[in-house]
C-alpha cells in the first residue's frame, strides 16, 4: 500500500509558528503533527510513505518522516500550487491500495477499517 501525505502548504494560517517551523512539524500533544500521523501507520501494511513537498523546501519534513515512519519515506515535489488534487497526483502512479492522508491533520479513527474498500472520510465544520 502507498500512503501519500501532502506537506506542501505554507501553513500561513499558523504565521508567525510557520515562518520557522513546517506545519507538519508543529508540536502538539508532545510530538509534530506529522509524527502522530505516521505513528498511525504502523501495522497497516504501508510499502512505502510519500511526502508531496514544496521544491527546496521539505529536507526538514523529509528528514523527521524518515525518521520515524513504520515504511520507507519518499518525496516528490510539488513545482507550483495548485491544489490538493495536484499535489496527490504528483505521487503517480497508482498501483494496488492508496491512503491519502492530509499533512496537517490527526485522525483518531480506525484506519485498517478505511481499507477495507473505497472510502473518502469528510466531516462537516464550521467556517
Amino acid at each position: 500500500m502507498k500512503v501519500v501525505i501532502p506537506v506542501a502548504g505554507k501553513g500561513t494560517r499558523l504565521y508567525p509558528i510557520t515562518h520557522t517551523t513546517p506545519k507538519p512539524l508543529v508540536p502538539v500533544a508532545g510530538k509534530p503533527v506529522l509524527g502522530h500521523i505516521l505513528e498511525r501507520l504502523e501495522g497497516l501494511g504501508a510499502g512505502e510513505v510519500v511526502l508531496v513537498v514544496n521544491p527546496g523546501t521539505g529536507e526538514e519534513i523529509v528528514e523527521y518522516a524518515s525518521g520515524v515512519s513504520p515504511a520507507p519515506v519518499r518525496h516528490v515535489d510539488q513545482a507550483e500550487p495548485l491544489g490538493l488534487g495536484h499535489a496527490v497526483l504528483q505521487a503517480a502512479p497508482f498501483e494496488g491500495p492508496v491512503l491519502i492522508i492530509l499533512g496537517d491533520t490527526v485522525v483518531d479513527a480506525p484506519l485498517e477499517d478505511w481499507l477495507e474498500e473505497d472510502f473518502i472520510a469528510v466531516r462537516p465544520v464550521e467556517d
